[in-house]
């Protein structure tokens, strides 16, 4: 590689005007103000990227758009454009901080449709599987299966009228440079088969592309990696999309320490020689969700949490130990020719708003900032500092790219699961 354009980025969500939270990430009543002084510390830290969620339960909470979403997102994106920061806008997400969520109505029994067959043959039973994972529908915690969210016809009506309305209204915004489209979709419910996937997101990725997106994102991660059953890197490629994985830190392969570098490099290399299956010259893979939570006052280093409505106990880092793994992280990923690295949360909630979903439920949600509440920053900050005064200034090796995986794609997806293990096997050593 001579040449290599890296850029960094981060989620960002925003503050409510009102103290009274119902949940976070919700556009309709953001705090101007806060919202242009923490974009301004953004920019200042060295980001060019800013990653804004417009969860689809809010901008369609009951199959009518809220236009108030709409309306605080494009504020949001006037005050990137100010900043000198382009947005990655996400959309059709089907997670929020470490829970999995959709809007009520679909989740259960709650379509217009379901309802006019209940009217001639009486309610339906809705039985949930036994490892039903508990769901975020709407703004309240749910045992209900989701609705078949790739092939149930208002289902997809649904999602097109968010693409038509967020993309067809705003992808002409200067700082709307990127649409992330359907991450995490397959953890919440899974499509019959990889090539069912493959046909929901080219679709949703064809739209968008028709309402003016400049960009358009699909995002992986290890689950997705080691099924046969969900989208792949090289399916994204094939509908004119960019490949994100993402590496957040409950997701496998397991390491003995939450800061070892080895796996996000791993899963950044494994998704690129996927992607680059289908296309030798794929664009250069994004990283997302590089971070972990840290330890606060009272915790020991593992608490009790909730990731994707599963119980599991989950490993805090010391922010000394978040510094070290975001310095070592970024050095390495741009050494090994990623397009960008996104971290996970610009700032931590304040613990008065802990009871607020999903914080009541995520530590994921809580810790994993670079801001503190109060607006401390945590030393990671002066680790990201340095690594971007280095990439403006020229001063970082030239990046050599993936390192080569021995990898026949037919093979892997043949057997996924023992393919991954395989590899990562031989990464290790």
């Amino acid at each position: 590689m001579s040449e290599q354009t890296f850029s960094l980025g981060i989620t960002y969500w925003p503050r409510r005007r009102r103290y009274a939270e119902r949940i976070l990430c919700s556009w309709s009543d953001a705090d101007s103000v806060a919202l242009r002084d923490e974009l301004s510390h953004i920019a200042e830290l060295g980001f060019s990227r800013v990653r804004f969620e417009l969860r689809w339960a809010e901008v369609l909470p009951d199959l009518r758009v809220n236009t108030a979403a709409l309306r605080g997102l494009e504020r949001a994106l006037d005050q990137a454009a100010d900043h000198g920061l382009q947005a990655v806008v996400a959309v059709l997400g089907a997670s929020l901080g470490g829970a999995l969520h959709l809007p009520a109505w679909a989740v259960g029994f709650r379509l217009p449709n379901d309802l006019r067959l209940a009217r001639r043959l009486g309610p339906p039973v809705v039985m949930a599987p036994p490892d039903q994972p508990v769901v975020l529908a709407g703004e309240q915690y749910s045992a209900e299966p989701p609705r078949d969210l790739y092939g149930e016809p208002e289902l997809l009506a649904a999602q097109r009228q968010v693409l038509h309305e967020t993309i067809g209204n705003l992808s002409a915004h200067p700082a709307a440079a990127a649409w992330q489209i359907g991450a995490d979709m397959e953890r919440i419910r899974r499509p019959a088969s990889a090539r069912a996937a493959a046909e929901w997101w080219g679709d949703l990725a064809t739209r968008a592309l028709d309402h003016g997106a400049r960009r358009v994102i699909g995002v992986v991660s290890a689950m997705s990696l080691e099924r046969r059953d969900t989208l792949r890197p090289e399916q994204i490629v094939r509908h004119q999309g960019q490949v994100a994985v993402s590496v957040a830190a409950w997701a496998p392969p397991v390491t003995e320490r939450l800061d070892d570098t080895r796996r996000v490099r791993f899963l950044h290399a494994l998704t690129a020689a996927l992607a680059r299956a289908e296309d030798s010259k794929a664009a250069p893979v994004i990283v997302a969700d590089l971070g972990v939570p840290t330890t606060v006052p009272g915790s020991n280093g593992l608490v009790v949490s909730e990731i994707f409505g599963r119980t599991v106990l989950h490993p805090l880092l010391d922010e000394e130990r978040q510094a070290t793994l975001l310095e070592e992280a970024l050095a390495a990923l741009y050494r090994d020719g990623a397009a960008e690295v996104w971290l996970p949360m610009y700032a931590d909630p304040a613990p008065d708003v802990w009871n607020v979903p999903p914080l009541d439920r995520s530590w994921w949600a809580r810790t994993t900032g670079l801001v503190a509440p109060g607006g401390r920053e945590k030393p990671a900050v002066e680790a990201l500092r340095a690594f971007a005064s280095g990439l403006r200034a020229g001063r970082l090796p030239a990046p050599a790219g993936p390192p080569a995986l021995p990898l026949d794609p037919e093979r892997y997806w043949y057997d996924p699961e023992g393919s991954f293990a395989t590899l990562w096997a031989d990464w290790q050593k």
